[in-house]
């Protein structure tokens, strides 16, 4: 199950200290999910503290884990959006409308 996730964020105020530690391990959290295939990309909202990220789990209680564990967790407002694939979506369309054609005529 493929999820986009985007990360809108929330006010953080930390020491420049906590902050890049948090950050830091954010980056490493991160890049682990990636190596692990949980995560399939990552990105950052230029101009924006934000981030959008497709993850590949398997299940909703997975994908929830996932976002409880992600370091800056406390610190976001997710929004989570269920992934399917378009190719799929255009053929079914296409089918529908189809149909439609067959029945008018």
């Amino acid at each position: 199950m493929k999820f986009l996730v985007i990360d809108r964020g929330g006010s953080i105020e930390l020491s420049p200290t906590e902050g890049e530690s948090l950050f830091m391990q954010t980056r490493d959290w991160v890049r682990d999910m990636m190596d692990s295939g949980k995560i399939e990309m990552a990105y950052a909202l230029s101009g924006e503290m934000a981030s959008v990220m497709i993850y590949n789990v398997e299940s909703n209680e997975e994908l929830d884990d996932m976002l409880q564990d992600y370091p800056l967790s406390n610190y976001s407002v997710f929004e989570v959006y269920p992934l399917s694939d378009a190719l799929r979506s255009f053929e079914k369309a296409a089918g529908v409308f189809g149909m439609r054609r067959q029945m008018a005529a």
